[in-house]
């Protein structure tokens, strides 16, 4: 296993570690799915979570888990509209209806199979 390279500044002759997240991996930079992500493995993988904490990489999880459950919520509602035509398309209260019906199965999906899933 290779060894993670920390860069060190040194204070009063004491070397600290020098530990930053990246920008682009701050904790708000993890979205929606990401953030319940962390809090379902902070719950419920204690021992995953803080190891993966540990490592520098429990972010650019909940960024990858975030991604994919967009990219899965975007297919999900998409097939649905599809399989569900509107009778009038015409009228907007139906459209929304239909998209809200098909974003609420779409996030059920979501939740389900990857934000409340170890990775």
């Amino acid at each position: 296993m290779g060894r993670i390279k920390i860069p060190y500044v040194e204070r009063d002759g004491i070397l600290y570690p020098v530990l930053t997240i990246p920008k682009d991996m701050e904790l708000s930079a993890v979205g929606k799915y990401g953030l319940l992500w962390l809090s379902y493995m902070k719950e419920n993988h204690k021992q995953r979570y803080r190891t993966l904490a540990r490592l520098g990489c429990i972010n650019s999880q909940a960024h990858e888990v975030n991604e994919e459950a967009y990219k899965m919520l975007d297919t999900i509602t998409s097939q649905h509209l599809k399989k569900h035509p509107p009778e009038h398309p015409g009228s907007t209260m139906e459209m929304w209806k239909l998209r809200e019906q098909a974003k609420s199965i779409a996030e059920e999906v979501v939740l389900s199979d990857i934000v409340y899933q170890y990775h």
